[in-house]
């Protein structure tokens, strides 16, 4: 009699790697919802895993420590809320709406407040590099888009000072909102593209 080979080794490796990104969304998302709760300074390995249900083994085969779990369950939300490149067919305007997006990020409407881990960003030196790359990374992303479409339109800009030209958005707004408890009002904004940013890409 002819014996069928039985299919439960191919069905249970399926339904691994489908529980594979799951259970690390899981394990992502409890990081961010902590995060919020608690602080990072009061993040433990033992509570991420308590609410995502995951085991401390599972999780430390994947991430060296809490600063690059914590980094990658910030990118893993920015990937989730992150608004596309302005493309409003006017440079200006669209460098408006990279400067609310700055500040949108520094206060946590996309995602936990940057603000809020000021503290945690100064004292973890792994953090600090982790998040430090993240930001520059999407930063200068945005501002080549928005460079490269500018020229494309036909207006006459420096498009390789397009990097230089975020650091700057960035940190103008970063340290308004330190200094004054609150991101640069519309005329700020206003004020901060027309005589700063426009003004670096047109020199």
């Amino acid at each position: 009699m002819t014996r069928m080979a039985a299919p439960e080794p191919e069905l249970s490796t399926a339904r691994s790697s489908r529980r594979g990104p799951a259970r690390e969304y899981a394990i992502l998302d409890a990081a961010i919802a902590l995060i919020a709760e608690v602080g990072y300074e009061r993040i433990t390995f033992d509570a991420i895993a308590a609410r995502a249900h995951a085991s401390k083994t599972t999780m430390y085969r994947r991430w060296a420590g809490k600063a690059e779990l914590v980094a990658d369950a910030l990118r893993h939300q920015a990937k989730n809320v992150a608004p596309a490149v302005p493309d409003t067919g006017s440079l200006r305007d669209d460098l408006l709406l990279v400067v609310g997006q700055i500040a949108d990020t520094l206060t946590g409407r996309a995602g936990p407040s940057l603000i809020g881990l000021l503290e945690a960003i100064r004292d973890d030196r792994v953090l600090r590099e982790l998040i430090g790359s993240q930001i520059r990374d999407r930063s200068h992303e945005v501002g080549r888009a928005v460079c490269r479409r500018a020229v494309l339109r036909g207006d006459t800009i420096r498009e390789e000072h397009a990097e230089a030209m975020l650091d700057v958005a960035f940190s103008h707004v970063f340290t308004h909102t330190l200094f004054h408890g609150r991101v640069p009002d519309q005329v700020a904004r206003e004020r901060l593209v027309d005589d700063i940013l426009l003004l670096l890409l047109r020199c």
